[in-house]
């Protein structure tokens, strides 16, 4: 597909973190482009629209062998990277050091750790008694809303157009051009929606349901993860983080609940998860809930708290059902 005179618009379904990318990418490369959404970033949270309710840091789980998920992975550190160095504050990234620990026994790092700044595997007299193995590098952190609104600004200078609108089908989205403007392509972007969006209805999509809190927590400033189980191709097992932004919020979780369509925050998952941030960093609480060494509970995480949040991260069946046409 090649630009032409950009009379014939791309338009593209959905204006999360990819079809937001994806629609930035096409104007760079001067084609026109039409979004078509019923959720944008600043709206209210919703389970439905996972990128604002995202942590979100970079960390790969790319297979030893997947050169494919390895390079693209490289690709998306490196622009980060370039952009927190360019832009600063304004970026919405942030650099850190990222500790990765692993619970279970013959448990270990990715290859693709290994090719990041500062990397480092821990001994056992260096790592905490809970881990079998521990590394650590330098990654980064995003701060979803304004990554996202820098994103929409950028979006908005190179000329894109975006109209607020629910989509009942792909085909409905030919709706948002003229007749002498037939589009060159629709692009699908609506994640989870694909499981139900006419014309697409994906019978192979599936919500992996997610739940953080948001803490106002500044003073933390290094980023931790514990694996216990096997990763299996990155959903697998029990897995807990802590992830700070720039902006002195820290993200802690989280669950992965295949096929859980609840949208409200259940309170005895978030006290599990104060639980289990806490045995991984018990710095999260304020200094005044650890003097003389005391060791902080969960509901000294309670005055920090800014936010509960539950989404539902697009994933899809591999291979697909071969039942389902």
């Amino acid at each position: 597909m090649d630009p032409t005179d950009g009379k014939n618009p791309v338009i593209v379904c959905g204006f999360g973190i990819i079809g937001l990318t994806t629609s930035i990418r096409l104007l760079e490369a001067r084609f026109s482009v039409t979004v078509v959404a019923s959720q944008l970033p600043g709206d209210p949270l919703s389970a439905y629209y996972a990128s604002s309710s995202a942590g979100a840091h970079h960390l790969s789980f790319a297979a030893d062998d997947d050169e494919r998920q390895q390079a693209l992975d490289r690709k998306t550190f490196d622009i980060m990277w370039k952009e927190e160095e360019d832009e600063g504050e304004s970026s919405g990234i942030m650099k850190l050091t990222q500790r990765e620990y692993y619970g279970s026994e013959g448990e270990k790092h990715i290859a693709f750790f290994e090719s990041l700044p500062d990397f480092k595997v821990y001994s056992a007299a260096d790592r905490p008694t809970f881990a079998q193995h521990a590394v650590s590098f330098t990654s980064l952190t995003m701060d979803t809303p304004t990554y996202l609104q820098k994103l929409v600004t950028r979006f908005q200078a190179l000329g894109g157009i975006v109209h607020r609108a629910s989509l009942d089908s792909l085909a409905s989205a030919l709706e948002f051009s003229s007749p002498n403007e037939f589009p060159m392509a629709i692009i699908n972007c609506t994640g989870i929606g694909s499981l139900t969006l006419k014309g697409v209805e994906d019978m192979d999509m599936y919500p992996i349901r997610g739940q953080v809190i948001v803490l106002n927590a500044p003073w933390i400033k290094e980023g931790r993860t514990k694996q216990v189980g096997k990763l299996e191709g990155g959903e697998g097992g029990e897995r807990t983080y802590i992830i700070p932004r720039r902006s002195g919020e820290v993200v802690i979780g989280g669950t992965r609940e295949v096929d859980d369509w609840t949208t409200e925050a259940r309170p005895e998952t978030s006290l599990d998860i104060k639980r289990r941030a806490l045995s991984l960093f018990p710095e999260l609480a304020p200094e005044c809930a650890r003097i003389n060494g005391r060791t902080p509970v969960p509901a000294d995480l309670d005055p920090i708290v800014i936010r509960e949040v539950v989404a539902f991260r697009p994933a899809r069946r591999y291979p697909p059902n071969p039942c389902v046409a």
